[in-house]
């Protein structure tokens, strides 16, 4: 079994949170589908889903803390 990529996490991520919040977005709007976004956003969930990715792949030691 392959690991996800940034960008299927951060699709992962992004239907999760339209589960959570009954499609709404944080206007209380309706949450577009992943493809009508555009691309600052989608690189913006993209760059958050990695963000989580490397820190749980590469937790800090005791001793980074």
């Amino acid at each position: 079994m392959s690991r996800p990529s940034p960008l299927e996490l951060a699709q992962t991520a992004y239907a999760a949170y339209g589960e959570s919040t009954g499609g709404k977005n944080f206007r209380g709007e309706p949450m577009p589908a992943w493809e009508d976004l555009g691309q600052p956003i989608q690189h913006a969930w993209v760059a958050a889903a990695g963000a989580v990715y490397h820190a749980v792949l590469n937790p800090p030691s005791e001793h980074d803390r």
